[in-house]
């Protein structure tokens, strides 16, 4: 026997990290239901987004101890929230209600839960506008 000592290192349940490529994150408080995934396709196809190929969804809920760093690639342009903070995420911009934030890497979009977002006519047209504005900010920096 060598005189090392070896140690377990316990992996966690959840090993799944942002593939590079995806330039969409979605954030949310808990997995989407089947209906509210048609929501959140529509979103990412009105960013022109794949959304196979282009997004990523993240749950809080099976990744309670993750924060953006977890998120964060070279990739990634647009983060959309549905109700979660960022400061619960460890970014620490001002942005306690639906709004945008254009940060250096990529901009940040938060908006209502999608329960709550699906049911407010007026909260949607704040995240379209919000979204335009990102298409417009891209636009100008590749265009």
């Amino acid at each position: 026997m060598l005189p090392f000592t070896t140690y377990s290192i316990p992996e966690t349940p959840v090993n799944e990290t942002a593939s590079a490529g995806k330039w969409l994150v979605f954030l949310a408080n808990q997995e989407f239901s089947s209906v509210q995934r048609e929501l959140i396709q529509k979103i990412g196809a009105a960013v022109k987004a794949d959304f196979e190929r282009d997004t990523f969804s993240w749950s809080k809920e099976l990744n309670s101890n993750g924060t953006i760093q977890d998120l964060i690639h070279p990739s990634l342009q647009l983060v959309i929230s549905f109700g979660i903070a960022p400061r619960s995420l460890g970014l620490w911009i001002d942005l306690q209600s639906p709004g945008i934030r254009f940060l250096e890497s990529f901009s940040f979009i938060l908006t209502l839960p999608v329960a709550e977002l699906e049911k407010n006519a007026v909260a949607k047209k704040e995240l379209w506008k919000n979204m335009q504005l990102f298409m417009e900010m891209n636009e100008n920096q590749h265009g």
